[in-house]
Formats: C-alpha cells, structure tokens, sequence
C-alpha cells in the first residue's frame, strides 16, 4: 500500500538520478549526496509537489510530505485528477496517508473518509528500499558518469556555489542529449514502473499493447502503451548545503513516449522536492483517535505492536 501512494514523488527524483550522475567526474558529490538520502538516511523530511501532462494537458498533480523516522514512516500524498473528455468539472481528490511503524501499516484514504485499513511488511529505515536490483541499476549509473565528455555544449551542466553555501547544480539538456542519456532515462523507468507501479516490462509484448484511450486512467495508459522513452528537455537544479547534504532538486523534463499503438507522445512533468529535518523529524505511533477514524470492515489490528518507539528529544 505505501509503495503505490509514494510513486508518484519518488519517480521524479530517479529519472533525474542519471542526469546529475552524468554531468561531470567533479559532480559525483551530488549523486553521492542524492544516493545517502534515498537509501542510506534514517531520519529525514521531504516535501514535494509535482505535475503531470501528457501532450500538454495535465493529468495529474501531487503534492507530498514525507517524514522518515527510523523503521517508522508516515506519508502524506494529496492527488488532484482533472476531468477527461474535456469535461469541466472540479479535480477530482484521492490520496492517502499511510503510517508505518517497523511491520506495521495504517492507511487512511481520501476516498474513504472515516476509517483506516492496516497492512504488513518489512520495516524499513530509509526513504527507499535496498535491494540486489537496485545496487544494480545505480552501479550502471555510476559507470555512465565516466563519458560524461560526451554531453553536448559547454554549459550544459554548471555548478555555482548556493545562496546560503554549499553548491548549486543547472542542468539543461535537449534532444541532442547523447544515447547513453536515454539509455539512462529507460533503466530508470523500467525499473521505477516495476517498483512502484507493479509493470513488469519484461513480461509485456507489442502485439498486446492497446490505444492508451482504452485505459481506465491516463496513468495506466502510459506504462502499458509505452515502449521506451527518450529525452526531449530537461532543465533541472539542485542544491547541496556545506555539508554536503542535498536540500532541494527541481525542475521540469518533456520525455518523447514511444507507443506501441499511438505513436510519439509527450510526457511533461515539472517538480519540486524540499529536504529537510535531518535527525530531527519524527513520527508518532498511529493512534486512530488522533485522525478520527475507526478499522474498516474486513480488517483486523496487527498481532505485534511496537512499544519502543523513541520519542522526539525537546
């Protein structure tokens, strides 16, 4: 359950993973910065909000806050959905906030206001989870960064240092972005669609690919149409502070979506994630008084509850 409502967040911070990985050999601090906070923090809060267009019309926006507190996580993901068809009405409201704490899940959803639901899985310390897949994916990442020289223009990529210290990364890239960006860009992508979003490339097949207006949601059109994806633009930024912590990436990226049945498509996504409260956030126990909310039906409270929970030093 928590791993479908933080998706949309997450997978805007790796598609960019490559391109600050591919910048210069003098940059690696911002991808080794980017990889300790995703994998390797334990107590942390993120903030973000990002939109979703497909051929210029937006499908979608998010906003986030995530708050990670050793084996204890809470979520906060508000969605907007506008109508489709051209159909005037207000966006329509989803989202959810899911509470782990060690093993347990609790998830309260917009659409059904007035209860929780509770769940089980490994207990997690760190933003996203590790595994044999992962250290993979930014290995090959990292080997990319060694032909960097071949990103076109000298100012493709600049480094200037921040407002408030540390250093700040600009980079702008187009259509004339080298192949091993897009390879980049699709690593990624695959491996994001199947984390998060359960699409298994490797297990779908051109001839059963559909019109993406035969999909419920334009979300679901998009993994199951879309062959591979390329770069069109990309001008994205992020701040590291003097030591050495990222704090802030944003920017917007246009992705081309090669389909199997509707031809070339454009994905537009522009984004903002704040980090902050390093070693200071903190998550309470789920307490279902504190939210006003009852078990749903069908549903039971977990067999172990954690009791040590440490609580937020003043």
């Amino acid at each position: 359950m928590k791993k479908g409502a933080v998706s949309l967040a997450l997978i805007v911070m790796a598609l960019c993973l490559p391109f600050t990985a591919l910048a210069d050999h003098s940059l690696d601090l911002f991808y080794d910065a980017a990889l300790d906070l995703l994998l390797d923090t334990q107590n942390v809060t993120l903030n973000g909000h990002a939109e979703f267009s497909l051929d210029g019309e937006r499908f979608k926006t998010a906003d986030l806050c995530y708050v990670q507190d050793d084996v204890n996580s809470l979520l906060q993901l508000n969605l907007l959905t506008p109508a489709r068809n051209g159909i005037r009405k207000p966006d329509r409201e989803s989202g959810y906030t899911v509470i782990a704490n060690g093993e347990n899940v609790y998830v309260m959803e917009v659409i059904y206001p007035g209860v929780y639901k509770t769940g089980s899985g490994h207990a997690q310390s760190t933003v996203l989870r590790k595994t044999v897949q992962m250290n993979l994916m930014t290995d090959v990442i990292r080997l990319l960064a060694d032909q960097a020289d071949t990103l076109p223009g000298a100012e493709a990529i600049t480094v200037q240092p921040g407002e408030t210290g540390g250093k700040e990364l600009r980079m702008k890239l187009g259509e004339d972005a080298p192949d091993l960006v897009n390879t980049a860009l699709n690593l990624v992508y695959q491996f994001a669609a199947k984390r998060y979003f359960e699409m298994d490339y490797d297990q779908l097949s051109e001839w059963a690919m559909a019109p993406m207006e035969n999909a419920i949601t334009v979300m679901q059109g998009i993994l199951w149409n879309t062959k591979s994806i390329s770069l069109k633009q990309a001008d994205v930024s992020a701040v590291m502070n003097d030591a050495g912590r990222l704090e802030q990436i944003k920017g917007a990226l246009s992705l081309y979506l090669n389909t199997g049945r509707d031809g070339t498509r454009q994905l537009d996504i522009s984004f903002r994630l704040d980090v902050s409260d390093f070693g200071g956030s903190h998550v309470d126990r789920f307490d279902p008084e504190t939210y006003g909310v009852r078990l749903a039906d069908g549903y039971s409270l977990p067999e172990t509850v954690i009791d040590d929970i440490p609580e937020k030093e003043t």
